[in-house]
């Protein structure tokens, strides 16, 4: 609540009383004192006297240039929904969301303009985080073109093409997503270096890339569906040609693993799955492209890197 408010941002320039925050948000003062209250107490806002509030390092974590959209994704009123029938995914070994959404989720989210909307900028959000872990684990440089599949807003693409100033690049999403010229504000920079196609990665992908990225991607989807698309890669690739998956790697025996935690997201949203080592080797060998390595990251990403057969 305090989130989708964006009490954070309204404390940006600093504290304010909680008849303030009330009043700018067009809520009642005394429940949302007492939200706030407790977030406090655990160290999300801080409280001082006459019921003032400011923003914490942990706050901060909640505007919109951070992980506001993220945020509201992730605790969202139907995400609640979906975890309170979790039994359902571990009695039938399907998505607990399909007792609300009879649709994949993912078209359900395109039909909601809105829906659409906060999931992209939450991608964003993420991709923000991430980036620079990544692109400190790897060198990019021996790559001419680049495809970004399921590239969202381009944030990632973007970065990559900021670094490396002889790198042309291709942004691959839905129609939803990219087709709107003015989603993309960042893009326009790269004008020379970039080109956006819409499609889906079950039926056909740009081709002539040398490297493929697919960063947060396969783990929304089954291994059937990962395999179909990898292949639709696999069948454009220039034989030289890298493909990068950037997703967590599930850890071994009793290790703690925010992937661990992701998968049981996966698990009852959307019908995918957080893998291990072994699991990216099998349907990478089954969609006919060879495993190569896996680089860490210091997040809790991975890059998976394989080649054609």
């Amino acid at each position: 609540v305090a989130n989708e408010l964006g009490i954070a941002d309204i404390l940006n320039n600093g504290s304010k009383t909680v008849g303030e925050i009330a009043s700018l948000t067009g809520t009642l003062e005394d429940p949302l004192y007492r939200i706030l209250r407790l977030l406090a107490s655990e160290g999300i806002f801080r409280e001082s006297k006459n019921k003032r509030f400011l923003n914490t390092r942990v706050s901060e974590s909640m505007k919109q240039e951070e992980l506001k959209f993220f945020i509201q994704h992730t605790l969202n009123s139907m995400q609640f929904r979906i975890f309170g029938e979790l039994m359902h995914s571990v009695r039938t070994g399907r998505r607990s969301s399909e007792l609300f959404v009879e649709t994949g989720v993912f078209e359900h989210m395109g039909k909601s303009q809105r829906l659409n909307d906060l999931y992209n900028k939450a991608m964003t959000n993420i991709s923000k985080m991430q980036v620079a872990a990544i692109l400190s684990s790897f060198s990019f440089s021996k790559f001419k073109h680049v495809v970004d599949v399921g590239g969202g807003l381009g944030f990632f693409i973007s970065a990559l093409l900021s670094k490396y100033e002889n790198m042309q690049g291709t942004l691959f999403d839905l129609p939803q997503v990219i087709d709107d010229p003015q989603k993309l504000p960042d893009l326009n920079s790269f004008a020379d270096r970039l080109k956006t196609v819409s499609g889906s990665f079950f039926d056909t992908i740009p081709a002539n890339g040398d490297l493929y990225t697919l960063k947060n991607i396969l783990h929304g989807w089954n291994d059937e569906d990962c395999i179909r698309i990898l292949g639709n890669i696999r069948k454009v690739m220039n034989p030289g040609g890298s493909l990068m998956i950037i997703e967590v790697v599930v850890e071994g025996l009793n290790k703690p693993s925010w992937g661990k935690m992701s998968d049981i997201f996966m698990m009852a949203g959307l019908d995918g799955r957080e893998r291990t080592y072994e699991e990216f080797k099998s349907i990478l060998n089954q969609a006919g492209v060879r495993f190569e390595q896996i680089r860490k990251t210091v997040s809790p990403l991975s890059l998976v890197i394989a080649a054609p057969k």
